[in-house]
């Protein structure tokens, strides 16, 4: 079972962001940084730091952007529409 599960999933590990990267998706994504820190569910002073070079994100957070930066998600995947 687990070499059937390894040949049809292969997670990719995340690259370590820099501050220029993470500017660089906020920007790709016309998202604050307040907005982008609700969506990853981090503080506005996280995505700060992270922006300023006194942190880098890991976990979910890396993850999350990531996939925003590949594309694969947007942000608007998690934004309820009252209109729905």
């Amino acid at each position: 079972m687990k070499d059937k599960y390894n040949s049809y999933c292969q997670v990719k590990p995340v690259k370590e962001y820099t501050a220029e990267d993470i500017k660089n998706i906020r920007k790709k994504t016309g998202t604050s940084q307040g907005f982008l820190a609700k969506w990853l569910g981090v503080s506005k002073k996280t995505v700060q730091a992270w922006e300023s070079g006194m942190n880098v994100p890991n976990g979910p957070s890396a993850r999350l952007l990531s996939l925003l930066e590949n594309e694969s998600i947007s942000v608007n995947t998690f934004i309820l529409d009252d209109k729905i």
